[in-house]
């Protein structure tokens, strides 16, 4: 990872990814963008707009941005700031697709606060639509923070890295183990055991039973055996801390969420796709379930998304055109 995007508005939680980035941005070695999209006051393309007001906002912004940027920097770390104007999700979209963006880093909810959504429309949009990789700060795991009294010292101690047995799920790995080892945490490797797939319509008889536990048997041990080989293969490799959890399926978001809880993890690390590999979406379904649920920071790892993947071009003229928004002209 060279290259991390910081997406920013005046709110308190966009602010408080901050140290998130810089954290990643030591491990990594990389450099930091910070990205602030200066959003146009009306919807009606007919109404004009208040000039002076606009360039009092603008500068108001270019000062917001300068202000953390000269924070950052003082870390050693790289730091560009950039201004972009139309809609938030649409302009990070349109910027990150234009520009070599590892990482976007953002929080579940900006300037309209937590609500009772677990992703406001901006993250969510950004998750399903977008190619980079994304770190997910949700508005609860800060809040937590907070009521905590820490300072903001972020520390990925016990990372959680979620494998299905997919070389997909596997390919996370590395980012584990680089931000476990500049961390000095540990590595917990989590497979949740898959449904039985036995058809329930009415109770099980002693045949539909005996073949429930006999696949679910099955299932457990050559889990077990994976999950020992990769731990073996990483120690190998690595002097990290390593561990493995194993658990019955009782859904999968619910179990991982369970050790989530359970073991303290600091952050989750993770595949977008994992068996089903549905190249043609950028998350699948079981990530994106896990994301609206998890309550602490989750790094969601893209894989190659798929040619026939069909994605909505802007044209400049209208990007740039002041009687029209960027979300209009695609309707």
């Amino acid at each position: 990872m060279q290259h991390i995007l910081v997406c920013l508005d005046f709110s308190e939680f966009s602010k408080q990814v901050i140290p998130f980035a810089v954290a990643l941005a030591k491990g990594f070695g990389a450099k930091i963008t910070i990205l602030h999209v200066l959003e146009k006051p009306h919807l009606d393309p007919h109404v004009a707009i208040d000039c002076f007001e606009w360039e009092m906002q603008k500068n108001e912004v270019k000062h917001f941005l300068n202000a953390v940027k000269s924070e950052i920097s003082n870390d050693g770390i790289v730091v560009a700031t950039e201004t972009v104007e139309g809609q938030p999700a649409e302009q990070i979209s349109f910027w990150i697709n234009n520009h070599d963006v590892d990482l976007t880093v953002l929080c579940s909810h900006g300037s309209n606060g937590q609500t009772q959504w677990p992703l406001a429309s901006t993250a969510q949009k950004l998750i399903a639509g977008t190619p980079s990789a994304i770190l997910l700060i949700p508005a609860k795991s800060l809040i937590a923070h907070q009521s905590k009294g820490n300072n903001f010292t972020v520390l990925f101690r016990r990372l959680l890295v979620p494998l299905d047995g997919s070389s997909c799920a596997e390919s996370v790995l590395p980012f584990a183990i680089n931000i476990a080892s500049n961390q000095h945490g540990k590595v917990i490797l989590a497979h949740v055991i898959p449904d039985s797939g036995i058809t329930h319509v009415e109770p099980l008889n002693a045949e539909g039973l005996a073949l429930e536990q006999h696949i679910l048997d099955y299932n457990w041990n050559v889990a077990s055996q994976y999950l020992n080989k990769i731990e073996s293969r990483l120690k190998s490799t690595t002097d990290i801390s390593i561990n493995t959890s194993l658990l019955n399926n009782h859904g999968i978001a619910h179990e991982l969420n369970k050790i989530v809880n359970d073991q303290a993890i600091d952050m989750v690390i993770m595949s977008a796709h994992g068996h089903s590999n549905q190249q043609d979406q950028y998350c699948g379904k079981v990530a994106l379930d896990f994301l609206e649920h998890c309550q602490i920071p989750i790094m969601l790892l893209r894989g190659q998304i798929s040619q026939g993947k069909i994605s909505v071009t802007l044209d400049d003229t209208l990007l740039e055109s002041k009687l029209r928004l960027p979300s209009q002209a695609v309707l």
